[in-house]
């Protein structure tokens, strides 16, 4: 009865020093408890656009929520953006890339040591795609 009721205390302390962490020590708590990794795609990326010998420079800006993912992006080419159909699986993008100016873009891509890398798709024609986090 004595050893019930010694891990019945200790299991409260555990129980009440978990309570009391802080919200953003509570989500790492959670990630190290659980095994879930912390958010790898939202925020700002430098990438670049590669066709046939050609090399142009976009930004993405990324949020995951979920698997789904949404954003924004630009190029100087393309002008202004807006991501639709974004889905998150296995460390792997894809997405459709809307502009006003310019055919949408569909892009795929792997997430692989901090870097993105992977293929597109528009006006007829296959390129690849490169990015790295600001």
């Amino acid at each position: 009865m004595l050893m019930s009721l010694r891990m019945y205390m200790a299991a409260a302390v555990v129980v009440l020093g978990v309570v009391g962490l802080s919200a953003c020590s509570m989500a790492e708590f959670h990630h190290e408890m659980f095994g879930r990794r912390s958010d790898p795609l939202s925020g700002e990326w430098n990438a670049t656009f590669n066709l046939e010998g050609y090399t142009a420079p976009f930004a993405l800006k990324l949020k995951l929520e979920g698997d789904r993912v949404s954003g924004t992006c630009e190029s100087e080419h393309t002008g202004p953006g807006t991501l639709r159909n974004g889905k998150w699986t296995n460390n792997k993008l894809s997405c459709d890339l809307d502009f006003a100016s310019h055919e949408s873009i569909a892009l795929t891509g792997i997430l692989k040591d901090g870097v993105f890398s992977g293929e597109f798709r528009t006006e007829g024609r296959q390129g690849s795609w490169e990015a790295r986090k600001k």
